[in-house]
């Protein structure tokens, strides 16, 4: 337990540490909470113009301070499915009028607050998150939530009124926070909202492919405005798919064209496989490789068989043929099965065996129609 104790301490301070590491350098791509969880091993893909929100594509949808949102009700419907299918919704912060349209989904209300709440405890007499209790955090929240007809978890709050709380839907959960500082650059600073953070994931799958949006949620039918501007003018990959159809394109039109017309796929004059057979044989008899050139031509007669009839050609003899029997292949006068015997002599083979069984061999394509 005292291993574990440090574990989390440890990451915590992490989180800590990063949130002020990545304040402080300007060129790391995407924001604090986008690049933490990238560095937690979360597979994370951020919601913007170019990269529309797919559900199906999602563990967790994680809703970061969404100023910009106007839902209509096939999309909370969506996500509500979403949730109910195994998947985890966390909202942390945001307008307080958009906001609403989700809590009202789950039965819930919002309340503003006189002044800004700085800090809340812990609601819950048993934590939600045991094995690293935080007692209290920093949320800086405007407004609260209030339970009308689910049953809610408040975690984190004063008295009845929560500024963090859970309740469970189908088979996934939904997290929901009013504070949208909670988890932004500023907020992690603070070991408490660290911690809670770091509990928070800890409910994750491994690697679990999280769709992040951060001040803007788009509706499906904003992205099918400029889908194609998007996903191929604004993006550098769709800017590269563009150059290389260009390329394709003009490889297209200007092949063959340089230096004449195409040649005819279809050659009228091709060589026979013993003649080529005859030609390797003859260059290469001062090496004595005629036992090699017998080995190509059975292992590729084998192969084109196997192919044919879908037979492991690396079977044995009698195995192999006894396959390709199962299979149809008809054997008259066991031509085949002689063949395939003279292709694996005993001893030594001589130049006119080598070219008379190349011929044999050839014949057998022809008449069975394996060219």
């Amino acid at each position: 337990m005292l291993q574990i104790h440090k574990l989390s301490v440890s990451i915590c301070i992490f989180l800590v540490l990063s949130c002020a590491l990545y304040s402080c350098d300007a060129t790391v791509e995407g924001s604090v909470l986008y690049n933490i969880l990238r560095k937690l091993k979360f597979r994370v893909t951020l919601i913007s113009e170019q990269f529309p929100p797919r559900l199906a594509n999602y563990d967790v949808l994680f809703l970061q301070d969404i100023l910009t949102f106007m839902p209509r009700v096939e999309e909370i419907e969506d996500i509500q499915n979403f949730v109910r299918n195994g998947g985890t919704l966390i909202v942390s912060g945001g307008d307080q009028i958009l906001m609403e349209s989700l809590a009202a989904a789950y039965g819930l209300k919002l309340q503003s607050l006189p002044n800004r709440l700085e800090y809340a405890g812990r609601n819950e007499d048993e934590p939600f998150f045991p094995l690293n209790a935080v007692d209290r955090i920093q949320p800086r929240a405007y407004f609260t939530i209030q339970n009308n007809q689910r049953d809610m978890a408040n975690l984190y709050g004063i008295g009845n009124q929560a500024v963090v709380a859970t309740l469970q839907d189908g088979a996934g959960r939904v997290y929901f926070t009013t504070s949208s500082y909670l988890f932004n650059e500023g907020g992690l600073e603070h070991s408490g909202n660290a911690m809670l953070f770091y509990n928070l994931m800890s409910t994750l799958p491994t690697r679990a492919r999280i769709g992040l949006a951060e001040g803007i949620y788009l509706s499906n039918n904003d992205y099918q405005k400029n889908t194609f501007i998007s996903y191929v003018f604004k993006t550098s990959w769709g800017l590269a798919a563009v150059y290389i159809c260009l390329i394709l394109f003009a490889f297209m039109a200007l092949r063959g064209r340089r230096f004449g017309e195409p040649l005819n796929i279809r050659e009228n004059n091709r060589r026979l496989g013993s003649e080529y057979v005859h030609a390797m044989t003859a260059l290469y008899q001062k090496g004595n490789t005629r036992k090699d050139i017998l080995q190509h031509i059975r292992e590729k007669f084998r192969s084109d068989l196997g192919s044919r009839w879908r037979v492991n050609p690396n079977l044995d003899t009698s195995a192999f043929m006894e396959e390709l029997m199962l299979r149809g292949l008809v054997d008259e006068g066991s031509e085949l099965k002689n063949l395939i015997g003279d292709l694996e002599p005993v001893g030594d083979i001589s130049e006119i065996q080598l070219i008379n069984i190349a011929k044999r061999v050839e014949t057998y394509r022809v008449n069975a129609n394996m060219r």
